[in-house]
């Protein structure tokens, strides 16, 4: 079973950055009882760039085997790619895999 859980953004700059509530995301995880789940994918949107990683992004990025899926606001449609951010670099990956 697969599920989304939409995390606050507590950074006191939410329109330029972004910081994952820990606590909400601690909940979730100590509510689960299924212990085999695994973290498949983060997401969030860049209002104003493009949909790639950003430095920021780069330089924060937790979870090497978790897809970083990033939406572009900044033009319609909005436009959305997904990467693997690990300590090689930011690699593209496909939305959906095969």
């Amino acid at each position: 079973m697969r599920r989304v859980l939409r995390c606050r953004n507590v950074h006191p700059t939410p329109e330029t950055r972004y910081v994952i509530d820990q606590a909400q995301v601690f909940e979730a995880f100590r509510e689960s009882r299924d212990f085999d789940r695994e973290l498949v994918a983060i997401y969030h949107s860049h209002p104003r760039s493009p949909a790639y990683p950003s430095p920021t992004d780069r330089a924060e990025a937790q979870w090497p085997d978790a897809a970083y899926v990033l939406v572009s606001l900044r033009g319609e449609p909005p436009e959305m790619y997904a990467y693997r951010i690990g300590e090689k670099g930011v690699r593209e990956i496909p939305l959906v895999e095969p």
